[in-house]
């Protein structure tokens, strides 16, 4: 604008004419992140990871205050049981292995764990290994 005098009362200003190295590496273009992980499972039921969350303040209708998740990591397919108490979490587990089970045809194979105290139990460690779950 101060070259063209299209405002009056403008300094023209002299510009440096050196390039910045940090500036010029700030305006290169990169290659995008991945989006998507690589899986570690080839079929269903091969890695399920679950986690137990509550308690709620409100309970449900018939009294939990707990829900427990069950996720397939190859077909990101989701489960979710509301149970009263965490010591629930073994009953739920052989509930949902044999649902999923005997409706694919497959076995679980490795069961993934936040180390939380409800899946640390020596019933629930002895029932995974008889089983043949890496826990």
């Amino acid at each position: 604008m101060s070259t063209k005098n299209l405002v009056s009362g403008l300094p023209v200003l002299d510009a440096n004419k050196k390039t910045c190295e940090t500036c010029l590496k700030g305006k290169q273009s990169r290659l995008p992140f991945v989006s998507e992980k690589p899986k570690r499972s080839k079929t269903a039921l091969e890695v399920i990871h679950s986690n137990i969350y509550g308690p709620f303040e409100v309970p449900t209708i018939g009294g939990s205050k707990y829900f427990i998740t069950f996720v397939d990591e190859h077909t990101r397919m989701l489960w979710l049981y509301t149970i009263k108490l965490k010591s629930e979490a073994l009953e739920v587990f052989k509930k949902f292995k044999t649902l999923t089970e005997k409706e694919s045809g497959k076995s679980i194979k490795i069961l993934r764990t936040d180390g939380g105290g409800e899946y640390t139990s020596k019933s629930f460690e002895e029932f995974c290994s008889n089983e043949g779950i890496s826990h």
